[in-house]
C-alpha cells in the first residue's frame, strides 16, 4: 500500500484549515440569502448588548471577493503557521482572535466589523516576528516567503479607505506579534536546555 504523500500534521492542519473556510463560506451563503441580515452580527465597538460580535465577527463577509481573498490569505498563512504543529496553529488562531477582536471592540470606529482579516494579520505578524527572534533556518525560509508574496499587506493597518477595518488589522498583527515572541522565546528556552543536557 502506497504511503501518503501528507503526514497527520498536515491533515489535521488542512482539516482546521477547512473547517474554518467552509464554516465561512457557508455562513456567507446564508447572509446572502437573508439579504446581508447576519452583518449584524458582527463586532459592534463598545456595545456591551452585542458582544456575540466578539465571536461571530471572523466568519461574516461582505461580498464573494471579500470571502474569497480571505480564505486563501488565510488557508496560505494558516498552513505556513502549522509548521510549527496543529496546537501552536490553534494557539496562535485564538489569540490573534481574541486579541484582534478585543483592540476593536475597545478603540474600533462605530461600525460593524466584519471579517478573518484579523487573524489573518495576526498570522502573518507571528510568521515575521517568530522568524526575527528564533533565527531558525526554517522561520526565517517561512518568513520569507510571507514578505514575497503578503509584503503589501503592511498597508492594511493604514487607515486609507473608510470600508476597510485597519482596526482589525492592526490589532491582529499585535496579536500575532505577541504569540510570536512568546512562542519564540519559549521554544529559543526549550532548545538550548536540550543542548546544554
Amino acid at each position: 500500500m502506497e504511503e501518503s504523500l501528507l503526514d497527520q500534521s498536515d491533515k489535521d492542519a488542512i482539516n482546521f484549515i477547512g473547517t474554518v473556510v467552509v464554516l465561512c463560506f457557508v455562513v456567507h451563503v446564508i447572509n446572502m440569502l437573508m439579504g446581508g441580515y447576519l452583518v449584524d452580527y458582527g463586532l459592534l465597538p463598545r456595545h456591551v448588548t452585542h458582544t456575540i460580535g466578539l465571536v461571530a465577527y471572523p466568519f461574516i463577509h461582505g461580498s464573494w471577493a471579500h470571502l474569497f481573498s480571505n480564505i486563501v490569505s488565510f488557508s496560505v498563512l494558516g498552513y505556513l503557521v502549522s509548521r510549527s504543529g496543529l496546537s501552536r496553529f490553534m494557539a496562535v488562531f485564538l489569540i490573534c482572535w481574541a486579541i484582534s477582536g478585543a483592540g476593536v471592540w475597545l478603540f474600533g470606529r462605530m461600525h460593524y466589523h466584519i471579517g478573518l482579516s484579523g487573524i489573518i494579520y495576526g498570522l502573518w505578524a507571528y510568521l515575521l516576528v517568530y522568524a526575527l527572534l528564533r533565527r531558525s533556518i526554517k522561520s526565517i525560509v517561512i518568513a520569507v516567503i510571507v514578505m514575497f508574496f503578503y509584503g503589501s499587506m503592511l498597508a492594511g493597518i493604514i487607515p486609507a479607505r473608510s470600508w476597510i477595518s485597519y482596526e482589525s488589522h492592526l490589532f491582529g498583527v499585535v496579536g500575532g506579534a505577541f504569540a510570536g515572541y512568546v512562542f519564540a522565546r519559549r521554544d529559543k528556552q526549550r532548545a538550548l536546555a536540550n543542548v546544554e543536557q
